[in-house]
C-alpha cells in the first residue's frame, strides 16, 4: 500500500495516575489525497515494545453531521487527545473529540465532544433524519435559501385563489420530492441542496408573475 507522505509527532499525555507518558501521534498523510489515511497513536510498554493505542470513533449520529469528503487529525492538548474532524462544508472544526487515557480500564475514553451547532431552517431540526435535512440544518447558506424559500411560497400560497394555491402546493410538493431523490444521491449533499434551492426561488418569482394576484 502506498502510504503517502509520513508524519509523526511526539506528545505527553499525562495518565490517571500523575505520571506522564509518551506517545506517538502518526498519520500517513498531511493531504488527503495520497491514498488511504491511516491514523495511530502509538506507546511504547514496559518490556520496550510498541503498541497502538485504541482510539473512541464517532458515532453514527455524529458522523451524520460531517459532508463530503472527512478527514481527521490527532493532537495532543492539556493532557487530552484531541480528535478533530474536518469536511468539505466550510465549517471550522465541525467535529471535536477529546478524550482522557483511564488506567485503570487501559483505555482512552471520552471526556468531551463538540459538533456545531445546526441552524435555523424552516422545520426542526431536532427531528432531521435525512441526509438533505441534515445538510440544510449544517450549512449556513442551504439554511437560508430553505427560511427564504418557506417565507416566499407560504407569502404567496396565502394570496392566490383557491385553484392557483392547489396548483402551487403540488408543483412545491413534486420539487420537495425531487429534492430529495436527487441530493440524498449526492455527495456532500449540501452544496446539491444550495444549488437546487436557488433554482427553486427563481421558479416561484416566476409563478408569482404566470400567477398575479386579482
Amino acid at each position: 500500500m502506498a502510504l503517502g507522505e509520513y508524519r509523526e509527532s511526539m506528545h505527553a499525555l499525562v495518565v490517571d495516575d500523575g505520571n506522564e507518558d509518551a506517545v506517538v501521534v502518526a498519520s500517513t498523510c498531511a493531504t488527503g489525497t495520497a491514498g488511504p489515511d491511516v491514523h495511530a497513536v502509538l506507546s511504547r510498554q514496559l518490556d520496550g515494545s510498541i503498541t497502538e493505542l485504541k482510539v473512541p470513533e464517532p458515532t453514527e449520529k455524529q458522523l451524520a453531521t460531517l459532508f463530503g469528503r472527512i478527514s481527521y487529525t490527532f493532537n495532543a492538548r492539556n493532557g487530552l487527545l484531541v480528535e478533530t474532524y474536518h469536511d468539505e462544508s466550510g465549517r471550522v472544526d465541525p467535529l471535536v473529540i477529546k478524550c482522557r487515557w483511564n488506567v485503570r480500564d487501559n483505555e482512552f475514553q471520552i471526556v468531551e465532544t463538540k459538533v456545531r451547532p445546526r441552524y435555523k431552517a424552516s422545520f426542526d431540526c431536532d427531528k432531521a433524519r435525512t441526509s438533505v435535512e441534515n445538510a440544510i440544518c449544517y450549512s449556513s447558506t442551504a439554511a437560508s435559501l430553505d427560511s427564504a424559500l418557506d417565507r416566499a411560497y407560504k407569502t404567496w400560497l396565502d394570496n392566490l385563489n383557491i385553484v392557483d394555491s392547489d396548483i402551487l402546493m403540488k408543483e412545491q410538493k413534486d420539487w420537495l420530492h425531487e429534492r430529495d431523490v436527487i441530493c440524498n444521491a449526492e455527495r456532500p449533499a449540501f452544496q446539491c441542496v444550495e444549488t437546487l434551492y436557488g433554482a427553486r426561488l427563481l421558479e416561484v418569482e416566476y409563478f408569482r408573475h404566470l400567477h398575479p394576484i386579482h
